[in-house]
């Protein structure tokens, strides 16, 4: 499981990595090998940043998944569960105090 969220964190920082700048160098060099015209650069810039950000939302989203899982696997207990409890051995102190 550390291996897949490890791989996961590594793969949604180069999403996030994928910047306007970047994604405009690189279309420049697809208008520079001829692979697209420069006409088309701008409408490519605006498609490659939305997959990107699809990419890092979903990234973002399988991220949280895995957590969750994760944290229900060990049983982790959530922090509603050790206030209860805190309160629980604040009363049982409070009770043995009066003994």
């Amino acid at each position: 499981m550390k291996e897949l969220l490890q791989k996961a964190w590594l793969f949604g920082a180069g999403v996030f990595d994928f910047t306007k700048d970047k994604v405009e160098t690189l279309v420049q060099e697809m208008v520079r090998r001829g692979e697209i015209t420069q006409q088309e650069s701008s409408e490519t810039v605006k498609q490659l940043l939305a997959k990107a950000q699809e990419a890092q939302q979903a990234m973002v989203a399988k991220v949280k998944e895995l957590t969750k899982s994760a944290v229900d696997e060990i049983k982790v207990a959530k922090a509603s569960d050790l206030e209860a409890l805190e309160a629980r051995v604040a009363a049982l102190e409070e009770a043995l105090k009066g003994r």
